[in-house]
């Protein structure tokens, strides 16, 4: 999986939210089709079905491998609880997802380095989160990958067009490359700009 994240394009679209219109912000959609392109060609399964009886825990796992699930969290940080508890939950009873039971859970999410949707999850926020509650509550083996890019720098990027706002039917896909600068703190966010 770390070949498969390394070599990845940063994913980029146009910001819809007021004070960032049109500004160039991370894409969760396009890198969570990137990644799951990737990975199948690897041999991990997607959207693994949840067994009927934890369904009120959700429908899927994103991704699978030899007892491996891995979580892609791009959206809303309040899903990386339930992920987790479900996570936990599989663990616990031996689920075998992947046709073997779970015996370790990847969270990928994104640095908060990246200009991106008010509220989505970041690789900071997870690790505080996680460090915290697996003292106390999970004993299931988590990863947490974060995505960085080296701030400063000019990177291979894809800009993609979808046809509305929330939608996920894609337009259009342009390679090209960003800048990503350094925001004013190194705790805040970067900006963005297409070459």
């Amino acid at each position: 999986m770390s070949s498969v994240l390394a070599a990845m394009p940063l994913h980029v679209k146009a910001s819809a939210q007021a004070g960032f219109l049109g500004a160039p912000v991370f894409d969760p959609v396009a890198t969570n089709e990137y990644i799951k392109t990737e990975l199948v060609k690897l041999g991990w399964q997607a959207r693994i079905p949840i067994p009927a009886m934890y369904r009120f825990l959700g429908t899927d796992v994103d991704f699978g491998s030899a007892g491996a699930i891995a979580e892609f969290q791009f959206s809303h940080y309040s899903f990386l609880l339930n992920n987790t508890v479900r996570s936990q939950l599989f663990f616990n009873t031996n689920t075998p997802l992947t046709g073997q039971p779970v015996k370790v859970v990847i969270i990928v999410t994104k640095s908060q380095m990246f200009p991106a949707a008010n509220s989505s999850l970041s690789y900071e926020q997870a690790v505080n989160q996680l460090t915290v509650l697996s003292a106390y509550l999970f004993n299931v083996p988590i990863r947490i990958v974060g995505l960085f890019k080296q701030r400063n720098t000019t990177v291979p990027a894809i800009l993609t067009v979808y046809s509305a706002q929330t939608s996920r039917t894609i337009v259009t896909q342009q390679e090209c490359e960003c800048q990503i600068m350094s925001g004013i703190s190194p705790r805040s966010r970067s900006s963005i700009r297409i070459m």
